[in-house]
């Protein structure tokens, strides 16, 4: 196994750890991660292979509300309810890249996206059952961790870079909200979401390179979007930065499961470029 291997599979071993704190989770997410380097890292025409990683802190702030309720003014805000705070968590992705026209190359993510605070709630809810009287002081948490992996093309790489594909974007979610002792309302959030994914690259000068990527979909009133835009350094020695902003959104409904949420910042990672 050569050093790039070798580098990836502890970047998987990590990002595994930091999102799943469940211990099948993480097992599982490592696997699906070391399956897809591994299976990259031993075919025949390996030196041919193009491999990327960038992982780092986002720094991020949540806003929005989310419902859980037939009754669609009951609602929580993130801020003014429930107090969520800003975070930084950790984002990382992996492009493999290969000569081969006919098949896709391959990108895969892990992202960190817990939110927690404590509030006061400004209205009776009722969620997922339970009742949250006005004036209640709750804990909360909100997860919206997932796992991504995207299948693209190489459209153009002449002058810039311009990526077209699919990303599929995988949820294990969950809200708590409770108040310590009576109140313990909770819900969970487990989809799969398949997005239109887009990439576009323009290098400049001394090894930096300006783009982004995005994945997007909206479908019978629901909208999903990932937008990241950067700026990336190269060094002759693999080593990079890449300094960028990156805005999540959410717009869903599912029953009585309501969200409308955005998560945006900065975000700050470092590259391997073999």
């Amino acid at each position: 196994m050569g050093f790039s291997s070798l580098v990836l599979l502890h970047f998987a071993d990590y990002a595994a750890i930091t999102i799943y704190n469940d211990e099948w989770k993480a097992r599982a997410m490592r696997r699906l991660l070391l399956i897809s380097i591994l299976s990259v890292a031993n075919v025949a025409f390996a030196d041919a292979i193009g491999v990327r990683a960038s992982g780092g802190v986002w720094s991020y702030e949540a806003s929005g509300q989310i419902r859980d309720s037939a009754d669609v003014n009951e609602y929580l805000d993130l801020k003014a309810d429930l107090g969520i705070k800003d975070e930084e968590k950790f984002n990382g992705f992996i492009y493999v890249e290969h000569p081969v026209p006919v098949l896709p190359n391959v990108r895969l993510g892990v992202t960190d996206l817990k939110l927690a605070g404590n509030g006061t709630t400004t209205r009776t809810v009722d969620w997922n059952g339970t009742n949250i009287p006005s004036g209640t002081t709750v804990n909360s948490s909100v997860d919206l961790s997932h796992s991504e992996i995207g299948l693209y093309y190489e459209i153009w790489d002449t002058g810039f870079d311009f990526d077209l594909g699919l990303n599929f974007k995988f949820f294990d979610g969950n809200v708590n909200i409770n108040d310590g002792a009576l109140i313990n309302a909770t819900s969970s959030f487990d989809e799969t979401i398949p997005m239109g994914y887009v990439s576009v690259g323009i290098p400049l000068l001394a090894g930096f390179k300006i783009g982004g990527d995005l994945s997007y979909i909206s479908y019978d009133g629901d909208k999903f979007q990932d937008l990241l835009v950067n700026v990336r350094w190269v060094s002759d020695f693999l080593l990079g930065v890449e300094l960028g902003y990156r805005s999540f959104t959410i717009d869903y409904l599912d029953g009585n499961e309501f969200a409308d949420v955005k998560v945006d910042g900065p975000y700050l990672n470092l590259r391997l470029d073999f």
